[in-house]
């Protein structure tokens, strides 16, 4: 039975070795897991850039044809309505035909609507799920409002807003923070806010 005994002392003894020699690996397993989740959240920031900024330019480009679409309708109208009115008064035998059709043109040929503005808003959700890209031009030609009008509203309702150039600044800052791990997804609303009042 001491053998028996001895070699049972002897496995526990193995046993407690190995142990102990995996206790370093399991360390370095907690370590890498932790790394890994950092690259997944880093990458997670650069695939939310570049979708963003990819947003960005489409809505642009939308933002420069509406503007050539509004100017070249608006010069057409005007210049229709300078020459009917100009026919009109002709017709009409009235002395001052550039005037009157000049009178009738104006309204069209002054008309202006905004274009271009694209912000990026951020909702309470935070980065990376809650983005939106925004055309405030569009939204203020189709209400009829104010872009700030449209800006402050959408403040209302919780949204954080900022211009893709300082959107892709910090999320350059926040992948960095990522991946040293002083910051973990999601980043809400209020860190956002944070982070950009330190800028």
């Amino acid at each position: 039975m001491t053998a028996c005994g001895q070699y049972v002392e002897a496995l526990c003894r193995q046993a407690r070795d190995q142990a102990a020699a995996l206790e370093p690996l399991g360390n370095i397993f907690a370590q890498e897991a932790k790394h890994l989740v950092r690259y997944d959240q880093a990458a997670r920031l650069r695939s939310l850039k570049t979708r963003v900024l990819s947003e960005v330019n489409n809505i642009q480009r939308m933002e420069t044809a509406a503007s050539y679409g509004f100017t070249k309708a608006t010069l057409i109208t005007g210049i229709t309505k300078l020459a009917l009115g100009g026919l009109v008064a002709a017709v009409a035998h009235s002395g001052n035909a550039f005037s009157l059709g000049a009178r009738l043109a104006e309204s069209d040929l002054t008309k202006t609507a905004p274009f271009g503005n694209v912000m990026v808003a951020v909702g309470r959700g935070g980065l990376p799920n809650d983005v939106e890209v925004i055309s405030l031009s569009r939204l203020a030609r189709e209400s009829g409002r104010l872009e700030p009008d449209i800006e402050a509203a959408l403040q209302t309702h919780g949204y954080l807003l900022m211009t893709p150039e300082v959107l892709s600044r910090v999320l350059t800052e926040l992948e960095r923070s990522v991946l040293d791990g002083s910051l973990s997804l999601p980043v809400t609303s209020d860190q956002l806010s944070s982070e950009l009042a330190s800028h």
